[in-house]
Formats: C-alpha cells, sequence, structure tokens
C-alpha cells in the first residue's frame, strides 16, 4: 500500500510532463492530420509553421494560445481557421498564399505582430471576435474591402498599402500611435478617421479621399500628406509636430491648423495646384527646419511667425507679396536664406536658389531640388521596414 501511494503521484507528475512536452517546439503543418494533431494542446508552446506543400484547407481545434508566430509563406493553403485561438505572442504571418480565399479566427484578440502581404484572394479577415491589442499591422497588396475585425486602442506600426479594393478602415479607437503609421495606395475612396486618436509619431497618407484627425494634439515626427484626392484638411488641437508636408494633392483648396504653434522640423506646402491661399496656421511661431512654399497660391500669411532657423523658400506662379518674408528676413525672424520669387513659370521647392531674396523681376528659377519632407517620408518608410 505504501509504495502504491507514492507511485501513483510520480507517475501523474510523468503524465504531465509528457504531455507537456508533446505541446512545445516548432511544428509544422503538411496535412490535416497534422492539424488534428494539435487538438489536445490549449498552449502550443513555440511557432507554428503551414508547409509550402499544402494545397487545401487547414483547419486547426482546440489551441487557444501560441506563444510563438503562426506562419504560413509560399502556400496553395486555400481556407485557414482556428476557432478557439485567442493569443498569438509574436507574429501572425501570411504571405504569398495566392490562393488563399478564408480565414476565420473567431476567438483571436491579441497578436504581438499582423503580418499579411501577397494574398491576392483574400476579401475579409474573419476575426469575429475582434483584435484589440497588436504592436504592429501590416497588410499589403490583398484583396480585402474592409479591415474589420482589427479594432485596436494603441498601436506601435500600422502599414496599410496597396490594397486596391480597401474602402472601410476601423481605427476609431486608437488614442496613441507610438511608432510609423502609413496609408498608400488603397481604394481611392478611402477615407480615414482617428477620431480619438490624441498623439502620435509618424503618420504619412497617400491616395485617400478624406483624412480626419480632429483629437490630434501632437506630434513628434513627420505628419506627411502626398497626392491625396481630398479637397480640405483640418487639424483643430494639433499644436505642434516634427516635419509638416502637404505635396501632390491636386484637390487641396483649404488647410486649417488653427492652433498649430510649432513646426519641429521642416514644413512644406509644394505643388497642391488648387491651393492659392497660405493662411490657415495663424498661430505658427517656431519652424526649426525648413520652411518651403511652393505652388499656384497668390496669399501666404503667417502672423505668427517669430522664428524659422532653417532656409526659407517660397515660390508661386502668381503675385503674393515678397515683401512681409523681406520685413522677416530683415528682423532675423528667417535665419537662413531667403528665397522669395512671384510669377514663376515653374516655381520650385527647395531653398538652393544662388541669392538671399529676389521677388518676380528678372529672377531665374532655382535649382532643382528634392523636396525635404518627400525624403522625410522616404525614410520613415525605411524606418518601418527595418
Amino acid at each position: 500500500m505504501a509504495f502504491t501511494k507514492y507511485i501513483v503521484p510520480a507517475l501523474a507528475i510523468a503524465s504531465l510532463a509528457f504531455a507537456d512536452k508533446s505541446c512545445e517546439g516548432d511544428k509544422t503543418i503538411e496535412n490535416q492530420e497534422d492539424a488534428s494533431g494539435l487538438s489536445s494542446c490549449s498552449t502550443w508552446d513555440g511557432d507554428i509553421t503551414i508547409s509550402n506543400v499544402v494545397n487545401s484547407g487547414i483547419k486547426i481545434d482546440g489551441v487557444q494560445k501560441i506563444t510563438g508566430s503562426l506562419i504560413s509563406k509560399n502556400s496553395s493553403i486555400t481556407e485557414l481557421s482556428a476557432s478557439k485561438l485567442a493569443t498569438i505572442g509574436d507574429s501572425f504571418t501570411i504571405n504569398a498564399c495566392t490562393a488563399l480565399r478564408s480565414l476565420q479566427f473567431d476567438s483571436l484578440t491579441a497578436v504581438k505582430f499582423v503580418n499579411f502581404e501577397a494574398l491576392p484572394k483574400l476579401q475579409s479577415l474573419g476575426f469575429t471576435k475582434g483584435v484589440s491589442k497588436a504592436n504592429r499591422v501590416r497588410i499589403t497588396n490583398t484583396d480585402l474591402t474592409s479591415l474589420t475585425g482589427i479594432e485596436l486602442e494603441d498601436v506601435s506600426d500600422m502599414e496599410i498599402t496597396n490594397n486596391p479594393h480597401l474602402t472601410e478602415v476601423n481605427v476609431n479607437q486608437i488614442t496613441n500611435a507610438t511608432g510609423y503609421i502609413n496609408f498608400a495606395a488603397n481604394h481611392k475612396d478611402l477615407k480615414i478617421s482617428f477620431p480619438n486618436l490624441q498623439s502620435a509619431h509618424n503618420m504619412t497618407f497617400r491616395n485617400t479621399s478624406g483624412v480626419s484627425i480632429p483629437s490630434l494634439e501632437k506630434m513628434d515626427g513627420l505628419l506627411g500628406f502626398y497626392s491625396n484626392f481630398f479637397m480640405d484638411f483640418s487639424a483643430s488641437n494639433l499644436t505642434g509636430t516634427g516635419d509638416l508636408v502637404f505635396a501632390d494633392n491636386s484637390n487641396l483648396n483649404n488647410i486649417s491648423l488653427p492652433v498649430l504653434k510649432t513646426v519641429k522640423g521642416a514644413f512644406q506646402v509644394a505643388n497642391n495646384t488648387n491651393l492659392k491661399a497660405i493662411d490657415g496656421v495663424p498661430k505658427l511661431q517656431t519652424v526649426n527646419g525648413a520652411l518651403d512654399f511652393s505652388g499656384k497660391f497668390n496669399k501666404v500669411e503667417l502672423p505668427g511667425l517669430k522664428e524659422v532657423r532653417g532656409d526659407t523658400n517660397i515660390q508661386s506662379t502668381e503675385s503674393f507679396g515678397c515683401e512681409p518674408f523681406d520685413k522677416f528676413k530683415s528682423d532675423d525672424v528667417i535665419r537662413g536664406k531667403l528665397t522669395c520669387r512671384e510669377k514663376q513659370t515653374k516655381p520650385k521647392s527647395g531653398t538652393d536658389s544662388g541669392s538671399d531674396s529676389s521677388t518676380s523681376s528678372g529672377a531665374a528659377d532655382p535649382s532643382a531640388q528634392a523636396p525635404a519632407g518627400l525624403l522625410i517620408g522616404l525614410l520613415g518608410t525605411l524606418q518601418f521596414l527595418l
């Protein structure tokens, strides 16, 4: 009896140890039988990878948590589901699965990194409960029509690009974005609204029909708008940002930043062909980098300006009056080189003009220079990829 008393608990402990070992490591799924073999594991301690030989649907039952990553690359998988999976500790990566038509993850709420790329047949996410926690989201080159199921309150990096049928994005709950936000080359009718976003680091928007950030108060990196389709832009509570760029927004006719005081980097407005007046920043006081305006405007007013630490370049096809900028220069408000030119056939962006100050009469066009804001945007993209 005494022997039995001790041997039974020992066997039970050994059995538990064996069970734990059977639910850990890096697992490769080559068929449904492999996936069904995981059903006894509520937690899988490691990575699960869908083999590139899979050419049918895969259903993962029983697993509620993966401590590592769930990965499928270069596979002909057609469907992927895991009804009880709630947490993925590292990345959920699906890349170049060109036959994938369906995802169904009814319980998924937390992922460290959602990384979906090159999924030309995937039209919906199937995150029924909604992913509310994720550090990074990267969704590019898919057939998604909406991002229903991504319901974050905070995010570090978010890249949503090259999804030609994407018309709906739910970012309503995001209050803080600490990394890089990039929307580009999605459906032309995509309108993006961050109604509760109060602070952000770096955001760029390309090819959208609307961007709304009514609660945003401060940024310390780039806020950039490139080749968008909207007519008006307003950020009624924004007091400061890093670089600020409006470039090639052909329909833009109004910029309203009524409480903006500080631009820590460059402030560029370039080639917005319908923008006739740059007068929506009445309280702007300090630009730590370059001030660079070029286009077809006939009015520029910066009544609160106290300091531009970099060079200043103001050029237009129309008359707008260089006298205020000459005075800014003489009063040492503009610390760097001033180039001010009216009635230019081809107004240039950039500050390398070869002279300190000139008006329309007899002024030569300055040498072409890549807009500083565009270069900053490219650097931000590289930062995200790295």
